[in-house]
């Protein structure tokens, strides 16, 4: 894939592809696609990797250079959502704060742009979808992230 993923399992390099599919699914619930979510998938795709740079430009330029299967391979993975998303977390954590930093905002560009294509005249994300990217940015922020912006971890008294 790239240097950024070297000695990376074959399935650990899947479970990362599957990371931007992963928004879309918890946005339609469903893990098979019609032609237009998936054109709004692949744009969504094109624009998050000419926006990133290292990590998050090689995990979505090989997720467009597998184009032809991703999407079948991803409906035969058969893992939950959330599982699929905490897989992509665990993942993340391996990766330098940078280079994780880098492919959570490219998933978040994704799942952004999915949303807002679905969205009211294709311009606005709805209540329901911005939930659903809130619950699904939450589930990838990795469980060193959360313990520091734990509030009962503050030296404030409560």
């Amino acid at each position: 894939m790239s240097q950024w993923f070297e000695g990376w399992s074959e399935p650990d390099i899947v479970t990362l592809r599957f990371g931007p599919v992963w928004v879309p699914s918890a946005l339609t619930g469903r893990t098979v696609f019609d032609d237009d979510e998936r054109g709004a998938f692949w744009d969504a795709v094109t624009d998050a990797a000419l926006r990133s740079s290292g990590a998050g430009r090689a995990l979505f330029e090989t997720a467009a250079s597998e184009r032809r299967w991703l999407f079948d391979e991803f409906a035969l993975d058969g893992r939950p959502i959330v599982s699929g998303l905490l897989a992509v977390t665990r993942l993340l954590e391996r990766l330098s704060v940078e280079a994780r930093d880098d492919v959570r905002l490219g998933i978040g560009r994704v799942g952004a742009s999915v949303a807002r294509a679905r969205g009211p005249f294709g311009r606005r994300i709805t209540t329901e979808d911005e939930q659903t990217l809130i619950l699904v940015d939450e589930l990838l922020r990795t469980s060193a992230e959360t313990l520091e912006d734990n509030p009962l971890n503050s030296g404030a008294a409560i």
